[in-house]
Parts: C-alpha cells; structure tokens; sequence
C-alpha cells in the first residue's frame, strides 16, 4: 500500500451525520459567542479553531489543513484589497469635499408634502454616498425625525422611512461593507452584484415611495429648517462646495458602467480624491497620505457634521478584512474535509431545482441573521451554496443578490439586534415596535427575491451577461 493510500485509509468516513457536526458545530459557537456579545472577529477565529480540532479528529494532517487555509485565503485576497482601497477612498473623497457636496446638495430637496418619500430618498442617497446606514441614519435620519413631530407625522412612521432608505444604500452601495463581503464571498464581480440586486431593488422601491407617498400626503405645516440649516450650514462652512467636486464620482461611475475592474476604478477614484483635496479643499499631500491610512477628521464645530464625514481610511476596513480572511480559512477547511459537499449533496437530492435551491439560501441566511447577524448570514450561506449553484446553472450574482436581500435587509428589522435598538434610541427615544412596522424596504426585499426565485424571473444561468431586463425568465425553470 503506497504512502497516499495510506493516509486516505486513515481518515475518518464522512457520514451526513458527521458532516453535520462539522458544519453545525463551529456555526453554533459562532452564534452562541456572538448572542453573549463577543465580536464577530473573534467569535470568528473561535469557530475556525473548532473546525481545525474536527479536522483533525477526522485524520486531517496540518500541513493539508494549511494548505486548505492557505487556499481559502487566495480566493478573497483581491476582494480583501478591494475593500482596503474602498476605505482609502471614502478618506480622500471626503477631504476631497466630492461626498459632502453630495450631501450639500441631497439636503436642498426637502419639500413639506412630499416629506416621508423625502425621509426614505436623502438617507438612501447619504448612505449611497457613504457606504454606510448607521452613518446616514445617526446624522440625517436624526434631524429628519426631529421635524416629523411638528408635521403631524409621528416618529415611528418617519424613522421606518429613514431606516428602509439607509438600509437602500447599505445594500446596494459599491462603498458599503455588506455589499463588499457579498460579493467577495460568492466571487461575483462587484458591480454585476449590484447590477443584479436591481431585480428587487427597483420594484421594492418604487412601493416604498408609494407606502411613504400614501402615508404622509395629508402632512401640512412648515419644515423648521433649522436643523437642516445648521446641518448645510456646517457642511459649506467647512468645506469648499462645488459641481466640479462631483467630477471623481462621475469619473468612477463611467468606468464601472464600462466594466472596468474595480481594483483598477477605486485606484483612479482614489488618486483622483487626492488631487481634488489638493487643488480645492487646500489639503497637503502629506495630509493626504494620513487621510488615506487613517480617515477623513476634521472639527466643524457643528456634531452633527464631524459624525457624518469623519470616517474612511485604511484602518477603517481592517476589521472587515480581518473578518472575511477568517471566514476564509474556515471555507478552505469547510472544503478540504468535505463537509459543505457531503451536505449538499443530500440537500441536493431534495433541493434538485434552481427555485427550490435559492429557497435554501433564503432560510439558511435568514435564520444565520436571525441569529448571527449580517455577516455570517451572508458568508457562511454564500460558501455553503456558491459550488451547488454552479452545479444547477446558477448565476452566481443570484446568490449574491438572494444573500443581500436576505441576510443584509433581515437586519434592520430583528428587533432583539442591538443596533436595531440603537436606531430607536438615537431617532428620538423611541421602541423598536414603533418604527419596524413602517421599515417597508427591508421587509419587501426578502419577499421579493423569494417570489422572483421560485418564478424564475432574474434566475440567470452560469454564462447569462448579468444586465437588468425586469421581466426577463429563466428558460426551463
């Protein structure tokens, strides 16, 4: 008997009960850490030394165990680096004045009748702008909310607004995190994910806007401007504000619809930043430099102004990095023992068509959310299924998008998430049960890519080009 035959005899048969120890178990101990308050980082490197010690039950040798890590880790390197230079951007961007123009400007459009459709559009637009929900929703969302009373509106009904808008551009933003680590983790191209979540992205909008429209359109009496006033106030006070700051976005935006790579777009985005720091806001390029490792800062004066555009840098996405490196290393061991194949393969014996399969990418990540929250939703699910959907002609920006409209969106609306509470702390002292019944889009979105799935509408195959056509079905569903 050769060398090799007689390490193979040496491992342990995985059994679909086995297999379900080694899937389970580091899960379990991800969650149980998790619920008890540990950060996602480490409960993360927790569950991996879990799945190593089943590995090595099983009759794995470190150097294979290794080697599987190290593997894992190369599939998310460039996506990781994506993500870094997505930090350096936001930093050079805001010194730049191109995102606080944006906001400038995004503030001028608060009009008295049309103000609950208004309280979904601006935090959509911030947190497009921004990358981030929490940032759009502690700075906007709060004076939004502020003027709601005065209108007749009540606050839950605004905040459910401001929250769904946030959570748009939590999704669908090319800054945000969530996004990063849904397409990294399915190894989809980052503007074809956000290409394919238009699917349920646009209709859960547009009745949104209806919702809000239907809502607030007996709204009357004046907008005190004056927390929008000081909120512009600050913002022009403090950094030179002009259409021309808008020139990188456009710039980055051209390039994305041109395909070009995204580590090759945020590079031009970032290289462009520095220069428009440079020329119109007077920062030096030594300033710059800092600006790009450790984030935009700067004292306004004005709060609520230093929350919204002191952020960015490097650093500010090692946590991210961090997280997905991890989970990275548990995929590599998740594949290397064989676990995640001997799963789906009996998953697949009852789960045998495309509809039923994203069904099971539904429920896995919605319970992972439940539970877990937003980022082992959608990277535990996406290493899970991404090869089962390539072995059923699956797109995988599908996924990416079930994953996203599922485990992203399922968390603005758990109530017992404590940044669930945090939203209604900060929107005026209010209960989670106030605003959540008014938090439409996060609601809509799960629904949708449900419908659409089992439909076979946006269900591409593996070679379908990803572009948005709304009633497009999939042949032979």
């Amino acid at each position: 008997m050769s060398e090799k035959t007689e390490k193979a005899a040496a491992k342990k048969v995985m059994t679909p009960g086995l297999a379900l120890l080694g899937f389970l178990g580091p899960i379990a101990i991800l969650v149980a850490l998790i619920a008890i308050g540990a950060d996602v980082t480490i409960a993360a490197v927790i569950s991996l030394f879990v799945m190593l010690c089943f590995c090595m039950y099983m009759g794995y040798r470190w150097e294979e165990l290794d080697s599987a890590m190290a593997d894992g880790v190369k599939q998310i390197a460039t996506a990781a680096m994506i993500m870094l230079l997505v930090g350096c951007m936001v930093a050079v961007w805001m010194a730049a004045g191109t995102i606080p123009t944006l906001l400038y400007y995004g503030m001028k459009i608060i009009t008295p009748k049309l103000f609950l459709p208004i309280c979904f559009i601006l935090p959509a637009f911030m947190a497009v702008c921004t990358g981030t929900s929490w940032g759009s929703i502690s700075t906007i969302g709060v004076v939004l909310c502020g003027m709601s009373a005065g209108l007749g509106i009540p606050v839950g009904m605004a905040a459910g607004a401001v929250i769904s808008g946030a959570f748009f551009g939590d999704k669908m933003s090319p800054l945000s995190d969530t996004t990063l680590l849904a397409s990294s983790s399915t190894e989809v191209p980052l503007f074809v994910h956000i290409r394919s979540m238009w699917y349920t992205t646009i209709p859960g909008t547009i009745i949104c806007l209806i919702l809000y429209t239907f809502l607030g359109i007996q709204a009357s009496g004046n907008i005190d401007t004056a927390a929008v006033n000081e909120l512009s106030n600050g913002i022009s006070s403090t950094f030179n504000i002009s259409l021309l700051h808008i020139i990188p976005v456009v710039i980055v935006l051209f390039l994305s619809v041109k395909q070009v790579p995204a580590f090759l777009t945020f590079g031009i985005g970032i290289v462009l930043g520095v220069i428009w720091a440079i020329i119109f806001q007077g920062h030096s390029f030594a300033e710059n430099l800092t600006y790009l490792m450790s984030g935009f800062s700067v004292e306004s004066g004005v709060p609520a102004v230093d929350a919204l555009v002191n952020r960015g840098g490097f650093s500010s996405m090692l946590s991210l990095v961090g997280i997905l490196l991890v989970l990275g290393m548990l995929s590599g061991l998740f594949t290397e023992s064989g676990v995640l194949n001997a799963i789906v393969s009996n998953l697949s014996k009852k789960l045998n068509t495309p509809g039923t399969i994203m069904f099971g990418v539904w429920i896995s990540a919605f319970i992972i959310c439940l539970i877990a929250g937003q980022y082992p939703a959608i990277a535990i699910t996406a290493v899970a299924f991404k090869d089962i959907c390539d072995d059923m002609d699956i797109n995988r920006a599908v996924l990416s998008r079930t994953l996203e409209d599922v485990g992203t969106m399922i968390a603005a609306i758990v109530p017992w998430n404590a940044w669930v509470i945090g939203y209604g702390v900060v929107l005026g002292g209010i209960s989670v049960m106030d605003f959540i019944p008014y938090t439409f889009l996060p609601m809509l979105c799960p629904i949708l890519t449900l419908i659409f799935n089992f439909t076979g509408v946006g269900m591409y195959h593996s070679n379908d080009e990803v572009k948005y056509r709304p009633f497009w079905i999939r042949k032979n569903h």
